[in-house]
């Protein structure tokens, strides 16, 4: 069956990166979440998409250049606004976590997908993720765009399983064939760089044991149709519309 992963949590219902979308993600039947993780001025680790803070805090400035203080003084959820202009979440004391945090909360048996956004990230991160049980378990995965953030992890750590983003789809099987090379687990194209036909990719994937989870789907026919074709599994905003859709994964 197809995994469904929440894409920043249930970043369709709650804001994005924030402890309420996390646990909603799981209550909602996503098999992992996925997050984004920066490394702070003070070297922690903050579970934040972007690079800077305008476009989903009431603050600015740069992640990189701030401490973990600073960055909790931000409101998380100030710029989720819902369809009717309202903004729920202003006010409510949503922080900006720190990825032991995740860490730590996070239910047994639910798997984690790590973007590494900074190369910068990636030392910490490994021993974060090294030192927590869900390492352990086998359950997490460090994915990223940087094909070099990547292959640091590698260089740390070979038990932790990797993999590559990518972007557009004539970068797929090239990602492929690295990835076989390098002895990643995983890759996770655009859902739109599969193509109308994309059992071929996933036949390869396949035979080289390499999970072929794509990013990001909302469309509940898109999701049918992929889950159809047998693909691990994809990266949502909505994982109670990718679980109604595809059904649950064993």
């Amino acid at each position: 069956m197809t995994h469904v992963v929440g894409h920043r949590g249930a970043s369709g219902h709650r804001p994005e990166n924030t402890m309420p979308s996390f646990e909603l993600a799981v209550e909602q039947g996503a098999d992992a979440i996925e997050l984004d993780v920066h490394r702070t001025s003070d070297g922690q680790l903050a579970v934040i998409h972007d690079a800077t803070l305008e476009r989903t805090t009431d603050l600015v400035g740069t992640v990189a250049e701030m401490s973990m203080d600073a960055l909790r003084s931000a409101d998380a959820g100030y710029r989720f606004g819902t369809d009717d202009g309202a903004f729920p979440y202003r006010g409510h004391g949503l922080r900006i976590p720190t990825l032991p945090e995740v860490l730590d909360w996070l239910p047994v048996g639910t798997g984690l997908v790590v973007e590494l956004k900074s190369r910068e990230a990636v030392d910490a991160t490994v021993v974060a993720l090294r030192d927590s049980r869900v390492a352990g378990a086998g359950l997490v995965t460090a994915i990223s765009f940087d094909e070099q953030a990547i292959e640091r992890v590698r260089e740390l750590d070979e038990s932790l399983p990797t993999g590559l983003l990518l972007v557009p789809f004539d970068k797929v099987e090239r990602g492929l064939s690295w990835a076989v090379e390098r002895r990643h687990q995983a890759v996770y194209p655009w859902e739109g760089d599969l193509g109308l036909d994309p059992m071929p990719l996933i036949a390869q994937a396949a035979a080289f044991g390499i999970k072929l989870g794509c990013y990001v789907v909302n469309e509940p026919q898109r999701m049918q149709q992929l889950a159809a074709t047998g693909l691990w599994g994809f990266v949502t905003d909505l994982p109670d519309v990718a679980r109604a859709a595809v059904g649950r994964a064993g």
